[in-house]
């Protein structure tokens, strides 16, 4: 109404101007203005009086209905299931793209702990890490003149060598079920070295199933890629490596403190919660049944019925005690059980990996074996010291074939021990951890920036002795026979020093070199003199090895 109003004025002031401009015929201003301005009254009153006329028939019919009332039935139907359809289309398009977005990953991270794969539901996680070290040995002072079998006068080579190539695969499947897979390629051969599935339902129990470092010996349990040395001191090779087999772990808080494992760093192995063995718990233990690996073996099958208890108890008894320098103490010990019949034996190793040890071809392990290690260690800050004790006792046998079986011709007694105590101090001022993937760096090399990453200092010793009852002559001595093994070609024993430094220049990268002199006792034939066969039996010539590594592990 005020619209049209408004209309019929600015027609009318219109009508006025026109008026004004169209004047032709000569009359007095005055009474020609008046006379349109009269016209023009009255012609706005006729409109005003139009215009109520009409508002009022419209007030007074009622409004006319539209919309889908007044459609046709057939019409109206055909309206609604378009409109069914199209509600029932948008909710499988939600449905469609929920489910879509539900199985994409809700985490994808690429950083120092390798690539990690998170479901939407944080069920399933996955980790593919890699470790690579790549080794130098130089041998000093192994010059032997004339020795045929190496035409530049040295009985050790010099060599580059792949230490580790190792994939890992670990991750999480429902929940609680953790695994791994790490096969390695170093040597350009493949070798199987963990495979496992951990169901950790309770933390105080958790069930193991597979192939997997076997919980005794305390060196071995750190990761390699951790390690102060370049290779482990002499207790490792009296422990088995890996063992399949199955194992009952727990980890259990110390009362009035529960861990809370979200505020701390995980590991590099153990994708659901930590790695085997690697709880920082008040105590923890681990009790399995195995095949029954030899001394430093690492096997994947079994050739007889018997098998092997293992079993291990660590704990840090001062741990939230208030008492700081005694905090990062922990105490343990380990132990095996078995009774192998008719297995093979092992030979070890230098700190160079020359082989020093071995038994005779007839030798094997028939009868009663047990191994005891005591072990810990102690981290104060930037300082670690740790150290371990092994013993390892075990019944052997030489045997010989008659009319199709073997039987025993030679059997002994045999008690094998070795000892290590390392120390290693950061003088960076990092926490000198143990268990963990190693050394994160407070400052990553960046010399632009004035940071240099983190230096580690080493030094060890250890000792190993073997039983001087293996080296029994059972012949004479211008003919001797040793049916277990030839003090001319085997050493009585071995002790080794060693100093090292250890640069990590990120959490991933680290340059390692070390110095290592190996004394030993027996080992290299016999003295001889003037034709005559001599008895005394010669030390095998002092190894002094510089070792260095170039490590990327993630």
């Amino acid at each position: 109404m005020n619209r049209i109003r408004s209309l019929a004025v600015a027609i009318a002031v219109l009508g006025l101007l026109s008026g004004n401009a169209a004047e032709a015929r000569p009359r007095s201003p005055a009474s020609a203005k008046d006379a349109q301005i009269e016209t023009l009254t009255r012609r706005l009153e006729q409109l005003e009086k139009r215009l109520e006329e009409s508002e009022a028939r419209a007030a007074a019919q009622p409004p006319r209905k539209t919309g889908v009332a007044d459609a046709d039935p057939q019409t109206l139907k055909q309206v609604e299931q378009k409109v069914k359809l199209l509600e029932r289309k948008l909710e499988v398009d939600k449905e469609e793209s929920k489910t879509k977005w539900a199985s994409l990953p809700k985490n994808v991270e690429l950083g120092t702990q390798g690539l990690k794969v998170v479901s939407q539901d944080e069920n399933f996680i996955l980790y593919l890490r890699a470790l690579i070290q790549a080794d130098g040995r130089f041998f000093l002072d192994d010059s032997k003149g004339g020795d045929a079998a190496n035409s530049n006068g040295d009985s050790l080579p010099d060599q580059f060598a792949l230490r580790r190539v190792r994939p890992i695969l670990e991750g999480t499947v429902w929940k609680w079920f953790d695994y791994r897979i790490m096969p390695d390629f170093a040597g350009g051969t493949t070798r199987l070295f963990d495979a496992y599935a951990d169901l950790r339902y309770l933390r105080e129990a958790s069930l193991t199933a597979g192939k997997l470092k076997a919980p005794v010996s305390l060196e071995r349990l750190q990761s390699a890629s951790a390690l102060p040395f370049v290779e482990r001191a002499f207790p490792t090779q009296l422990a088995p490596n890996r063992d399949v087999g199955i194992m009952l772990h727990g980890e259990f808080d110390k009362p009035g403190y529960a861990t809370d494992f979200a505020k701390l760093e995980r590991n590099q192995t153990h994708a659901g919660s930590f790695p085997l063995y690697m709880y920082p718990e008040f105590f923890s233990y681990q009790l399995g049944v195995f095949n029954g690996a030899r001394n430093n073996g690492n096997i994947d099958g079994d050739s007889n019925d018997s098998k092997e208890f293992q079993g291990r108890i660590f704990a840090h008894p001062f741990l939230h005690s208030g008492i700081a320098a005694l905090e990062g103490l922990g105490l343990g010990v380990a132990g095996t059980w078995g009774q192998p019949n008719d297995d093979r034996l092992s030979s070890f190793q230098s700190p160079g990996l020359n082989t020093i040890f071995s038994y005779a071809g007839s030798a094997r392990a028939d009868g009663v074996q047990y191994r005891v290690y005591p072990q810990g260690y102690w981290i104060y800050g930037p300082f670690q010291l740790v150290g371990e004790y092994a013993l390892s006792n075990q019944d052997l046998a030489t045997q010989k074939t008659v009319n199709g079986r073997s039987v025993n011709t030679e059997e002994t007694n045999s008690t094998d021990q070795a000892w290590n105590v390392t120390a290693s101090y950061m003088l960076t001022g990092e926490e000198n951890v143990f268990l963990r993937q190693g050394v994160k760096p407070r400052h990553p090399f960046d010399p632009a920036a004035g940071s240099w990453g983190a230096l580690q200092l080493a030094a060890r010793w250890s000792r190993i002795d073997f039983d001087n009852g293996v080296f029994e002559n059972t012949g004479t001595a211008a003919k001797p026979v040793y049916p277990f093994a030839d003090p001319r070609l085997s050493v009585s024993a071995a002790s080794t020093w060693a100093l090292g430094v250890n640069w990590w220049l990120n959490p991933n990268v680290k340059l390692m070199a070390d110095y290592s002199q190996t004394r030993y006792d027996g080992g290299d034939g016999v003295l001889t003199a003037a034709g005559k066969l001599g008895t005394t039996v010669r030390n095998l010539e002092t190894e002094k090895v510089f070792s260095t590594r170039v490590q990327l592990g993630f």
